[in-house]
């Protein structure tokens, strides 16, 4: 049996660009190894290239067999070098979006713009597509590892909201809900909702933010249990954040939903204890700056953590189904806290690669023969 990728991402430049070429090699060291790592092993997506002809006479290179994974991010690096060879690439570009069609949008079709803001392809321009805009980038973005990071959150998110609109296409709106405490981690909340919400950056996330959200009269814990439930999980962890009840019931909840979340580490002091059910997450430290670039350094961990978490729970269920098990899916590694939620009916719990070494194995599997609960603990490479 063929085993095919999940999702490959193809990036097409023209062969001259310098510049696209090194994109290109940034999106594969970026998702080489997406998100949480564990004894050396990640989600990888791969990336591939279309640039250079495969055939010397050709102007354009070879065809992308999209049957060779579930789902296609096709990522088009527009500049002025691709621009002379216009319409060589059109024609290439059209075939290839009549094959996504074809494929009933499993794929997605993500375009940046030229940041010269040469005119877009011929057959783009006539579907209405809309490109990034690189060419403003240059005027709020002035290093090119800020744009470099606007890029990735453009592809991040893009994949993110097509991946949903196929698998869970009645869910609501995402927003990525910022915990902090109120005491010494507000004003970075605010920094990072206020940047994000800022009419000059096109990357259209949504925030959480609960002095700008909450109505008076309303139930303030349902709603953050709603919000939360749907969304990313940004917790910013600073000196008094794991003391703080608030804190801990957003984090909690955010792990009984099995969502996303990244902790976003700006203590200056001391943590005088570590809230236990707080552990076991990707965990950023972040050096706040003077500029923004810090903060799209972040948003850009998030949503690598929620593409990671996404791949791994669409694969974990459609494995699970075809394996006829009720299961418990979590993206991250299992802990004691994983044995008190979730389906009291389920057989099995499944839990990305690799399996547990022998100390956490033997906890969890003490708690179970104590509890007398019936629970098979399973890496996704272990269902059959």
């Amino acid at each position: 049996m063929t085993i095919r990728d999940f999702l490959r991402i193809y990036v097409l430049w023209a062969p001259d660009s310098a510049e696209s070429k090194r994109i290109a090699e940034l999106l594969v060291s970026h998702f080489d190894g997406l998100g949480m790592e564990r004894d050396g092993v990640a989600i990888r997506v791969p990336v591939r290239f279309r640039s250079k002809a495969w055939i010397e006479a050709d102007q354009i290179p070879r065809d992308i067999d999209l049957e060779g994974a579930e789902h296609n991010a096709i990522v088009l690096l527009y500049d002025p070098l691709m621009a002379e060879e216009k319409d060589a690439w059109d024609g290439y570009v059209a075939v290839l979006r009549k094959k996504i069609s074809l494929r009933k949008n499993v794929d997605v079709y993500v375009p940046f713009g030229s940041p010269e803001r040469d005119a877009a392809l011929a057959s783009d321009g006539a579907a209405h597509t809309q490109y990034a805009r690189r060419d403003k980038w240059k005027e709020v973005l002035k290093s090119g590892a800020d744009r470099d990071n606007r890029l990735l959150l453009h592809l991040l998110l893009t994949i993110r909201q097509h991946l949903k609109g196929i698998y869970a296409p009645l869910s609501p709106d995402e927003p990525l809900f910022v915990s902090h405490a109120k005491a010494d981690g507000d004003e970075t909340a605010r920094a990072i909702v206020d940047y994000v919400n800022d009419s000059q950056n096109d990357v259209p996330l949504q925030t959480f933010y609960d002095a700008m959200e909450l109505l008076p009269g309303e139930d303030y814990e349902r709603r953050f249990e709603t919000e939360i439930g749907k969304g990313t999980l940004l917790a910013i962890s600073s000196d008094v954040y794991d003391s703080r009840p608030w804190c801990v019931f957003e984090l909690t909840t955010a792990k009984r939903a099995y969502r996303p979340i990244v902790l976003a580490d700006v203590a200056t002091v001391k943590t005088s204890r570590t809230y236990p059910y707080g552990a076991n997450l990707p965990k950023v430290r972040v050096a706040i700056g003077d500029n923004n670039a810090w903060i799209e350094k972040l948003l850009v961990e998030a949503l690598s953590e929620g593409l990671r978490c996404d791949l791994f729970t669409a694969q974990a269920k459609k494995r699970a189904e075809q394996a006829g098990l009720s299961a418990i899916i979590t993206p991250r590694p299992p802990e004691l806290f994983d044995l008190t939620v979730g389906d009291g009916l389920a057989s099995t719990l499944i839990y990305p690669d690799p399996p547990l070494g022998k100390i956490e194995s033997e906890i969890l599997e003490t708690a179970l023969a104590s509890s007398g609960r019936k629970l098979d603990l399973k890496t996704l490479s272990e269902v059959r």
